[in-house]
């Protein structure tokens, strides 16, 4: 029954205990202590009211009879017969006591730890110590990521050029972006942070991702891994596009992400209504989400009508579709600009940086900002100032924000991250056939080429029998079948298209072709007797794992060989591992050919394939099992496995057949040529017959030495491939392989236009790093690679102070997870409102390395659940936010009674965001939109812990600045009683009085909260943090108001754009606000201690140990 000093819950609120203070009137009178200090009141209806039975290790505090001091102890046990707790005290006291008598905290924080201080309810040091070390880690995480959680928590390497476009999202209120990173770069990695990071910062709203049906696995299998969506259940829905049916169109999406977005843009203008329709639905998803992201790895400059359409999916009022012709002029215009920031950055020749600072100036004569700087380079060019460089990146950054085409298109380029990927420098190993069939066949393909008429259709079919001639020859039969009869194949269909087959099939024969392709069929039904392709595959596979097994003694036979080598297979011994094989054709029949034939070989066990035809069930099921099952090593793959996969952990990739289309091969060479590969892939290339003249080896030769597609990623130039490809089939056709060998010089030239072409396209949207974070980058990298010491904060909280035990993984270093036991000094309850949802049972490491390489082991960063439940759970625990302490010293010889006796404040410092807060809320805006401020805000002050030391030895307090002393005051707890002239006394529980003896008990509690105000006041005026504030102060105000020119040169150019007008209004009142709450920062109390120094050790009464 509830009475009078009852304690109790109620469910109108989360305020957690209370205690009932008044039943006198209709409501009951709760009042909920915080602190002996702190207190709060409420009146709340009986009906809502529950007793509450204190819980096994709950802290809670009393005042005993005849005392007038707070004792802080922790519950034993209820006795249900004398209905009363058991209290264990300090130094294995007990007591006994009614629940009338106990206060139990509840679920707010305490505001000011000097209250602790003040009614002497401290503990040991050795708590503080603890607690301090863990506050910093936190706020040094803080610090480095910006505020950026979702990206230092997530399971990935860290990029400086990923980072940077993750921070130029997450700091923007206007969250509707496009990612277009050349592909590799990881801009899947890129939207995978955004997503952690909305699902951080949105705790109640959802996320749609949207994807190409052969990547759904993929996403799924990275989101997952690198990310952990499965700790936000029922959040996240990845569907593939032709499931987009699925979604409910009314439904408010909080955050879109589109994969492949370039595909969807192209339905826009489709030929086919129904393609319209689904790009309609697209269209209304993309304009109804709050936040869109989409991805695209096409140069999106380079076919401009997509790229309006994507524009148009993140500001349709801005880009309409129906205005292709003024977006041309538009894009044309600035291309200009973009030449003249390529040569400022490139160009280092005095004359012509003069010359490109003065187009600058006729080009934008009104941007004052960018005069400004103009002027200034101009003088470092008259007195060689080593500031010439700066300005020449602060003028090329300035008006790449502020006049690119879309100020929220990001992309980097290969060329611009040399540094975080591996060069392109792959040496193919050249395999040439073995079938003696191969020049035959080359002869009578060749003749039919000469004799064909030279017409369009008669090229299309020579290509159908190039192609088909450099892969399984089954495919080759096909053709000529087709050919021959008139009738459509259903499985050539698949291979080649409808429109192609009809080509083939229905085309009038000339005279004498009858006869070629009898005499050629007649060839390719002959058996080999030296084998055909698959067979040199096979003999290609044999040799390599004869030398990992040492079994090259058996080569002179391949078929003891492959029985040896199959039988190691099944019955390995200690030591064996098998290379990660990928194996790749362009066509769906060759697949399954090489396929059989490697599973009779090397048993079917080995061998999974990645077939178009596949469900994504049985796709997804195959890719897990080649990368995980070292028994399963060869995976071989049609067209349908060259895009969005990851292929960077195997060991060898073949290429069965090369592809017609060069960005097929980009798209194979793309699968191990990305950010991760972490060492070299043997790359194979089956040539075809090693003939002077062969077309096989000719096409292969100009992709080598023309494209260059083994030493640079074509990604770039797709546009300027598909308009050459068919003049590329002509030469093919008309002029066989010495046509193609002599285009190769041609190319190799129309490349590197097109590359500074390229280059001039996106020099206003492109990321230059060096340009772009740098410092912040290296600081994040540096400390989030201390994992040792971070662990060491971690873990001297959890597993020293609060007594939770360390499960370490049976199977992996430096992985554990934490459980909960009876000595674990946090009730059941506690446990439930503060860890219920922590994932502290689950494996996690600290190191990110151990992370990234065994998936499904969380990081311990902030912005993990585990960690950002401790963060929140010591904001709110007292235990560790005062102390007092008698420190011996042998260094400090002073007399006894002239020991040395002061107060140690620790502060956090960080922007004051009151200013922004009240904008934001006059404004109406959001509470995610107070985030992206407070990330801002992290990022042009950085919070940091403080310390002050004060002397309080005399009437005027005054800061510590003797090094000697700084010296002892800084060194850590210490309860050694072995070590000389250097020990640590616990000022607490019956110490308390020691106290006494240099501040008088009736005075305490006033020279607390002097030493408080003081040392508030001193550090603010201590040369170092003026320093520090006026520094910060400087680069914000240049930074934001830089930002609020931006928005006004745009709005200028946008007249009309009611948006691009609010946001400039918003934008200019909160930096105001912000720069004043960096110039006069939050100074916040986080600890405090009251210290007494001397050179003698603690005698008396008090000296025993604690």
């Amino acid at each position: 029954m509830i009475k009078l000093g009852s304690l109790v819950k109620s469910s109108n609120n989360a305020l957690g205990i209370g205690k009932v203070v008044d039943m006198t009137h209709g409501d009951i009178l709760v009042e909920y202590f915080c602190s002996p200090g702190q207190r709060l009141q409420k009146s709340l209806p009986l009906n809502s009211l529950s007793q509450v039975k204190l819980q096994h290790q709950t802290r809670c505090y009393i005042k005993l009879k005849n005392q007038d001091k707070w004792i802080i102890g922790r519950i034993f046990a209820w006795d249900e017969d004398i209905e009363k707790y058991q209290i264990d005290l300090p130094d294995k006291k007990t007591v006994i006591i009614t629940e009338q008598e106990i206060y139990v905290r509840c679920n707010l924080a305490i505001k000011d730890p000097i209250e602790t201080l003040a009614i002497k309810g401290h503990e040991t040091p050795y708590l503080h110590d603890r607690r301090l070390a863990l506050r910093k880690c936190l706020v040094k995480q803080r610090a480095v990521s910006r505020g950026m959680t979702g990206l230092i928590s997530a399971n990935i390497n860290l990029y400086p050029h990923q980072v940077e476009v993750v921070r130029r999202v997450l700091e923007d209120v206007t969250q509707r972006y496009l990612l277009a990173d050349e592909g590799g770069l990881g801009k899947t990695i890129e939207a995978g942070v955004i997503l952690r990071q909305y699902l951080l910062d949105e705790p109640k709203k959802g996320a749609v991702v949207l994807v190409p049906g052969n990547l759904l696995p993929q996403w799924r299998n990275e989101l997952e891994k690198k990310f952990y969506i499965s700790n936000f259940p029922k959040r996240v829905v990845v569907l593939a596009f032709d499931d987009v049916h699925k979604i409910n169109p009314k439904a408010n999406i909080g955050l879109l992400i589109i994969d492949e977005a370039r595909q969807i843009a192209a339905m826009a203008n489709s030929q086919e209504t129904a393609v319209r329709q689904r790009f309609e639905t697209y269209k209304h998803l993309a304009h109804r989400s709050e936040r869109l992201l989409l991805l695209s790895g096409s140069p999106v400059l380079s076919h401009e009508q997509d790229f309006l359409v994507m524009l148009h999916l993140l500001e349709p009022k801005t880009y309409k579709l129906d205005n292709l012709a003024d977006f041309h002029a538009q894009t044309q215009s600035l291309q200009l600009l973009g030449r003249v920031i390529l040569s400022l950055r490139k160009d280092t020749n005095p004359s012509n940086i003069k010359s490109n600072l003065e187009q600058l100036q006729n080009l934008l004569p009104e941007d004052k900002y960018l005069l400004n700087l103009i002027e200034a380079c101009q003088n470092c060019l008259q007195t060689n100032s080593s500031e010439q460089d700066t300005i020449i990146q602060a003028i090329c950054t300035h008006i790449s924000d502020t006049y690119r085409l879309h100020r929220r298109v990001l992309c980097n380029r290969r060329t611009g991250v040399k540094d975080v990927i591996f060069n392109r420098q792959i040496i193919p190993k050249e395999e040439y056939d073995l079938d003696e069939r191969s020049f035959d066949i080359h002869e009578l393909i060749e003749k039919w080429r000469t004799v064909a008429p030279k017409q369009e259709d008669y090229r299309r079919i020579f290509l159908l029998l190039f192609l088909a001639a450099g892969t399984w020859l089954g495919i080759l039969e096909q053709v000529i079948a087709a050919r021959l009869s008139g009738i459509r194949h259903p499985e050539l269909i698949k291979e080649f298209g409808n429109d192609d087959v009809n080509i083939l099939a229905q085309t009038p024969k000339f005279t004498g072709e009858e006869e070629i392709l009898a005499s050629l069929r007649q060839i390719i039904a002959q058996p080999s007797e030296d084998g055909d392709r698959i067979e040199l595959l096979k003999i290609i596979l044999l040799y390599r794992l004869s030398e990992i097994l040492g079994l090259q003694s058996f080569r002179s036979n391949i078929n003891q060989l492959s029985e040896r080598i199959k039988q190691r297979i099944q019955r390995p011994i200690p030591g064996d591992s098998w290379p990660k094989i990928v194996i790749f054709t362009g066509f769906k029949q060759s697949c399954l050919e090489i396929a059989r034939c490697l599973s009779m070989t090397f048993g079917a066990a080995s061998v999974a394939t990645h077939q178009s035809e596949q469900s994504l069930a049985q796709v997804e099921k195959n890719l897990n099992q080649f990368q995980s099952n070292p028994n399963c090593f060869i995976l071989v793959c049609d067209s349908s496995g060259e895009q969005g996969h990851n292929f960077q952990f195997i060991d060898w990739m073949i290429n069965f057949d090369i592809p017609w289309a060069p960005n097929q091969l980009e798209q194979r060479i793309g699968r191990i040529d990305r950010i991760g590969r972490s060492t070299d892939v043997n790359f194979t290339v089956l040539v075809g017959a090693d003939l002077e003249d062969s077309l096989h080896s000719a096409w292969y030769h100009l992709l080598k030495d023309g494209l260059i597609i083994f030493n640079q990623s074509i990604a770039s130039f797709q546009f300027y491939i598909s308009r050459k490809l068919p003049e590329l089939e002509t030469t093919l056709f008309q002029s066989g392989a010495s046509g193609l060998l002599q285009a190769t010089a041609t190319i190799q030239q129309e490349i590197s236009q097109e590359e500074i072409k390229l280059s001039e396209e996106n020099a206003l949207d492109e990321i230059n790093p060096q340009e772009h974070g740098s410092t912040y980058f290296q600081e994040l990298d540096d400390y989030d690679s201390q994992h040792l010491e971070i662990k060491r904060a971690m873990e001297g909280w959890i597993t020293q102070a609060l007594h939770f035990k360390s499960v370490y993984s049976p199977e992996l270093q430096d992985v554990n997870s934490y459980q909960a036991t009876k000595q674990t000094l946090i009730s059941v309850d506690e446990f439930k409102t503060h860890f219920a949802n922590s994932n502290i049972d689950q494996f996690g490491t600290y190191n990110r390395r151990v992370a990234n390489q065994n998936s499904g082991v969380k990081l311990l960063r902030i912005g993990e659940a585990l960690v950002d439940s401790l963060l929140k759970y010591v904001e709110w625990d007292d235990r560790g936010q005062a102390f007092a302490i008698w420190r011996q010293d042998a260094s400090w010889d002073t007399p006894k009674g002239k020991e040395w006796f002061g107060f140690q404040c620790n502060y956090l410092v960080q922007g004051n965001l009151k200013g922004a807060e009240k904008i934001l809320a006059d404004s109406q805006l959001d509470s995610f939109q107070y985030n992206i401020w407070k990330r801002r805000v992290d990022a042009l002050f950085p919070p940091v812990i403080k310390t002050i030391f004060i002397d309080a030895r005399s009437e005027v307090l005054c800061d510590v600045q003797d090094e000697l002393l700084l010296n002892i005051l800084q060194r850590p707890y210490s309860k050694d009683k072995n070590s000389k002239g250097a020990q640590d006394y616990n000022l607490a529980k019956e110490r308390l009085e020691i106290i006494d003896n240099f501040v008088a008990a009736n005075n305490w509690q006033n020279i607390c909260y002097q030493v408080r105000d003081t040392s508030k006041q001193l550090l603010t005026e201590r040369l170092d943090f003026i320093e520090l504030c006026g520094h910060y102060a400087q680069v914000a105000e240049q930074k934001l108001a830089q930002r609020v020119e931006q928005l006004r040169l745009r709005l200028k150019r946008e007249t009309g754009n009611n948006t691009l007008a609010e946001e400039l209004k918003i934008e200019t009142a909160l930096s105001a606000a912000i720069l004043n709450g960096i110039r006069q920062p939050e100074i916040q109390l986080d600890s405090v201690g009251f210290i007494v120094v001397s050179g003698h050790p603690l005698s008396g009464n008090f000296s025993s140990s604690f």
